[in-house]
Parts: structure tokens; C-alpha cells; sequence
């Protein structure tokens, strides 16, 4: 479980900086906050990209796909990954 550290607050409203740039700041602060909960969220709960079955095989005739990829075949609802260059299915059973 990944748990990233968030900015707590703008630490300059004690000093002479006008209204507009503290706001700024803090909207900066509040962007950050939320862009991290993304990831931390992104890594949390992995999801992998769905795609048909025609994009896939498009992908990996385009070289987009790389070696370790996992996506999720929503024609045959499977999920495929590329191993040594080529498109691999991983078959699943009911959980548990």
C-alpha cells in the first residue's frame, strides 16, 4: 500500500504577499494534493487499460505495445499481456 505525504497548507500568509499570489498558492497546493491522491490511488488499485480485440492487435501491430504490458480484451473479456514480443491470453478461474 502506497501512502504519498500531502502539502498541509501555504506556509506564507504572514508575509507582505498580495491576496492574489496567496491564493494562487494555495490553489497550487490544493492541485498538488489531488494530483497525488491520483497516483497513490493509480498505484493502489491497479486497473488495467481496456481495449477490443481489434485495438489490441492494432496496438501491437503499431509497436506501441512494450514487453510486461497488461490490458483488458473487452471482446473475449480476457486479459492479455505481451511477453517476449508476443500477445500472451492469461486464462482465469472463479475467485475464490
Amino acid at each position: 500500500m502506497i501512502d504519498l505525504n500531502r502539502l498541509d497548507a501555504v506556509p506564507l500568509f504572514g508575509s507582505s504577499f498580495t491576496f492574489e499570489f496567496n491564493q494562487w498558492l494555495t490553489n497550487i497546493v490544493d492541485t498538488l494534493n489531488e494530483t497525488l491522491e491520483t497516483v497513490e490511488d493509480g498505484f493502489n488499485i491497479l486497473n488495467a487499460p481496456s481495449y477490443t480485440a481489434v485495438k489490441v492487435a492494432q496496438l501491437q501491430s503499431d509497436g506501441e505495445l512494450s514487453d510486461g504490458v497488461l490490458l483488458f480484451d473487452t471482446t473475449n473479456t480476457v486479459y492479455v499481456g505481451r511477453i517476449s514480443g508476443a500477445l500472451v491470453k492469461f486464462t482465469t478461474t472463479a475467485y475464490p
